[in-house]
């Protein structure tokens, strides 16, 4: 990427980058810290990266089939430059050879002469996204047209739609992809909160397990439903549709898109946590099948655990999660209403310190 720092001025004087075309979220809605850990996420960006250090006549290229042409009067919407030799400037006397444009490579990639570094790290990320996000939808149309693929094109279209706007509107800025199902959260009790009024509720004055026990496992229980995937809709266990306000495949879109996604798409730059953004409704449809998985991983990891984890684990976890199911499945019960405030528990002790 030198060889392009050094043909083009990236950098712009006294400027100020502005990352986001929506307004910033609520930075307690969002995960943290979580990238370097995550291998997907570290692979798609490795590869990106690739992309990003290629030599400067490449990149001119490939940016200028994403550019508008800057003539007066031309409607070029990306230039195609196939066919023609690099001369010694790399690409920039390129002939576009769309018809009614007729016009250089340079003349679609004017904008970058003032592009910042960071600027032009948020344009190459929207075109490897784009490229991405296209291989999957072609790939999303061979498979079988299942309930889930359906809807993994959906929202992978679109993305599509939402990137590709972005990348001739305004390129140097995240895209919105709120304008697609709305902003975050989609509940109003999130499940974070509703596991609190539950521990509130059920063990200040319950002998089955502590109070400080019962927010341990909670703390356990939130970090592990964070980092869940969902059951697909079709694998969705029995359940009456009239006692929720809205359907499975509702919450599901939202959850991939803004809990999944950013892990491979990374224009999409904020990932939720599923615990702050949905509630009643999500702990329905999933804690079941929720329950069920992570106890069977808590029997596998067992043999590697000390006897305190494996008893906290194995002994705590099931009496919380027999209490937790019965309420949640109980409409009147008073966890979906209580509202204590994080002060209110830390006279007990320290929670949600992660």
């Amino acid at each position: 990427m030198g060889g392009l720092l050094c043909c083009i001025s990236f950098w712009r004087n006294q400027r100020q980058d502005h990352n986001y075309r929506q307004s910033p979220p609520d930075d307690k809605l969002v995960m943290h810290r979580w990238t370097l850990n995550d291998l997907l996420f570290v692979h798609v960006k490795s590869r990106r990266l690739i992309l990003q250090n290629r030599d400067m006549g490449y990149l001119q290229a490939i940016i200028a089939k994403f550019s508008t042409c800057k003539c007066p009067g031309c409607k070029c919407q990306g230039g195609i430059f196939t066919g023609i030799k690099r001369d010694n400037f790399g690409w920039i006397n390129s002939i576009c050879t769309r018809s009614g444009c007729k016009h250089r490579l340079s003349d679609h990639i004017q904008h970058l002469r003032e592009a910042s570094f960071k600027e032009f790290t948020v344009l190459m990320k929207l075109i490897f996204d784009i490229y991405n996000t296209d291989i999957t939808l072609y790939n999303l149309s061979k498979k079988p047209k299942s309930e889930r693929n359906i809807l993994l094109k959906g929202i992978f279209e679109s993305v599509f739609d939402v990137l590709d706007a972005s990348v001739l509107l305004d390129p140097f800025t995240l895209p919105n992809i709120d304008t697609i199902y709305g902003s975050p959260p989609f509940e109003k009790t999130n499940i974070e909160q509703v596991l609190l009024n539950f521990c509130m509720h059920i063990f200040n004055d319950n002998g089955t397990l502590k109070f400080e026990d019962a927010l341990k496992v909670t703390k356990f229980v939130l970090k592990y439903f964070d980092t869940w995937m969902w059951n697909i809709p079709q694998e969705l266990l029995k359940c009456d549709p009239r006692e929720y306000s809205k359907s499975y495949d509702y919450y599901y879109c939202r959850f991939l898109l803004h809990c999944c996604l950013p892990r491979c798409v990374h224009s999409i730059s904020l990932r939720y946590r599923p615990t702050k953004i949905f509630g009643q409704d999500v702990l329905k449809y999933t804690l079941k099948a929720f329950r069920i998985q992570l106890q069977v991983w808590c029997c596998k990891k067992s043999i590697m655990w000390n006897e305190l984890t494996t008893s906290f684990c194995l002994d705590y976890f099931p009496k919380y999660m027999d209490l937790l199911e019965k309420e949640v499945f109980n409409d009147e019960s008073p966890i979906w209403d209580m509202d204590y405030e994080h002060g209110d528990l830390k006279r007990e002790t320290i929670f949600l310190e992660y």
